[in-house]
């Protein structure tokens, strides 16, 4: 499913949507949601870098129990690579998709990708690479399919980041930018959150359930216009506009909400 939704027309019309509410003011039924996770800002805390995350037991311990309580009914839907959440979750059964919807794990184990140019791809990596080599305070994150220059560090660098990828790529007929959180990404057309949702809603654990989904960054807002259109819950993870439905101010309060949810429905 191409989106053609755009952040910053969203948050354009944010004065004229209702402030999100207070996250503790909602109840979900585990078993008729589907739960949609985002990982990091929202499952874990955003660290100086990728790599530096911390995940504790108690997170994995949480999924575990919430795959239970939702029969199967859990995935998580990041901008990383998949194999990235496989390494920082070892032994999740549950639907992963990484790269912003390019990439697809059932539980069965069965992976799924897309079809990009990727021999453009290898060229837009390779001067993204070269432009960090020379700009030393610029970290790159090379993705399966894309590449993240990040300035979280330095946040004076961001227009010097956007300006170079955005002549990089410009009029480019397979890749676009997308924003997010100190960072700039180069990423495949017609790819989000969104459409990884309503390609995971296909399989049968999740079929006919709400939806539910949570996450923290400008790249999660048109996946959250998206669920709301479905009818679906939104929830916004720390400050910022949003199309979201409800907020909580950090990946604890979320997990302290997940597991009270959790434990109602097993009274």
């Amino acid at each position: 499913m191409e989106q053609r939704l755009d952040y910053y027309s969203l948050v354009g019309f944010a004065s004229e949507c209702s402030p999100p509410e207070d996250l503790n003011l909602l109840t979900i039924n585990a078993d008729e949601t589907a739960l949609f996770l985002d990982f990091d800002g929202t499952l874990v805390d955003i660290a100086p870098t990728p790599d530096s995350i911390k995940v504790g037991l108690g997170d994995k311990l949480l999924l575990d129990n919430l795959s239970k309580r939702h029969n199967g009914a859990v995935s998580i839907i990041s901008g990383r690579n998949l194999k990235e959440i496989d390494h920082h979750l070892p032994g999740f059964s549950g639907v992963i998709s990484g790269g912003h919807g390019a990439e697809l794990r059932h539980s069965s184990g069965r992976v799924e990708g897309i079809a990009c140019d990727l021999e453009r791809l290898e060229h837009i990596k390779k001067a993204a690479m070269e432009f960090a080599s020379i700009e030393t305070r610029v970290l790159v994150e090379d993705k399966s399919f894309g590449i993240v220059l990040h300035y979280r560090q330095y946040p004076e660098l961001g227009n010097k980041v956007c300006n170079f990828l955005t002549s990089l790529i410009d009029g480019d007929e397979e890749f676009e930018l997308q924003s997010a959180k100190m960072a700039v990404e180069v990423k495949p057309k017609g790819i989000s959150k969104a459409g990884a949702i309503e390609r995971v809603m296909l399989f049968e654990e999740f079929a006919g359930r709400d939806i539910l989904f949570a996450g923290d960054d400008d790249t999660d807002e048109v996946a959250f216009a998206w669920v709301n259109e479905q009818g679906g819950t939104s929830v916004k993870i720390g400050q910022g506009p949003t199309r979201a439905h409800y907020r909580t101010p950090s990946p604890a309060t979320f997990k302290t909400w997940l597991r009270t949810q959790s434990a109602t429905a097993g009274a």
